[in-house]
């Protein structure tokens, strides 16, 4: 068995522009992911990574089970039919495949996440 660990100073990890959005829909994001993960070892999907995002609102729909750990900054993320999720620095959120949301990012966003499915 082979065993491929990634290790990086988390701001040395090479970006990639994003446009995974369904729909922008005020500003610029300008988001950037980092992929530490494209693979799973055995069935199903695994994703992780950095993600970054400037202030702006989006649509989006999530395309895995999705937890994410906000590094830094700030956003509101609204599912449609559900409750409003606000997150800062230092929260944890995780939410079902297929969400559709509105995200709302207020302040430079930058978040560590694992999507599975």
């Amino acid at each position: 068995m082979t065993t491929t660990t990634y290790h990086s100073p988390a701001d040395e990890i090479e970006e990639e522009p994003f446009t995974g959005f369904e729909r922008v829909l005020d500003g610029d994001p300008a988001a950037r992911v980092a992929w530490l993960r494209t693979e799973s070892a055995g069935d199903g999907m695994l994703l992780a990574g950095m993600f970054s995002v400037q202030p702006s609102t989006f649509r989006y729909v999530f395309g895995g089970d999705e937890t994410l750990y906000v590094l830094e900054g700030s956003c509101t993320i609204v599912p449609d039919g559900g409750a409003p999720v606000e997150l800062h620095g230092n929260d944890v959120a995780s939410f079902r495949k297929g969400t559709t949301s509105t995200w709302t990012v207020t302040s430079p966003l930058r978040k560590f996440f694992v999507i599975s499915g």
